[in-house]
């Protein structure tokens, strides 16, 4: 079942990639989960695949906190709506997640997996003349007995 799960997010990822018709770019991104208070590094690659929608494959590692470490692969849809400001954009976010938990307990370890949603919103600033750009993230990540807040800020680079 894991390896359908991961083999379907790559393959959706990729038909992303082939189907593009406009920009992508890659962001590196700081990322804290609210469950076990567990702060992260991650990357995120957005593809344009219709104005104003784009979709955003995503990887998270989190740091061993309390003998929990967890890693989370995630698919996410992003509808690109300009506020009027320039350079200002938000979007609602939904997708899919596949989260990987391993815990050290002092009667052992265990190791667990699950397959989830995302939903929540970001907002971008684009830096006026230059290919930069600054995000923050906020959703929810429903998962079975794991269901967390997700924060994330990240600075990207438009191609």
């Amino acid at each position: 079942m894991k390896n359908t799960i991961i083999s379907l997010l790559l393959a959706m990822a990729g038909v992303a990639a082939q189907a593009q018709v406009g920009d992508w770019s890659v962001g590196a991104q700081m990322n804290f989960g609210s469950k076990n208070s567990m702060a992260g590094i991650g990357a995120q690659v957005q593809v344009e695949i219709a104005q104003h929608l784009r979709v955003a494959p995503e990887f998270i590692y989190y740091f061993k906190d309390n003998g929990v470490k967890d890693y989370n692969v995630n698919l996410n849809a992003q509808y690109v709506i300009g506020t009027g400001a320039p350079g200002l954009n938000v979007y609602p976010i939904a997708g899919l997640t596949y989260a990987h938990f391993s815990e050290d307990a002092l009667y052992g370890s265990d190791t667990f997996n699950r397959v989830g949603a995302n939903v929540g919103c970001g907002v971008e600033y684009n830096i006026s003349g230059s290919p930069i750009s600054f995000y923050a993230e906020e959703r929810v990540q429903i998962l079975k007995d794991w269901t967390q807040s997700v924060t994330a800020f990240g600075i990207k680079y438009k191609f």
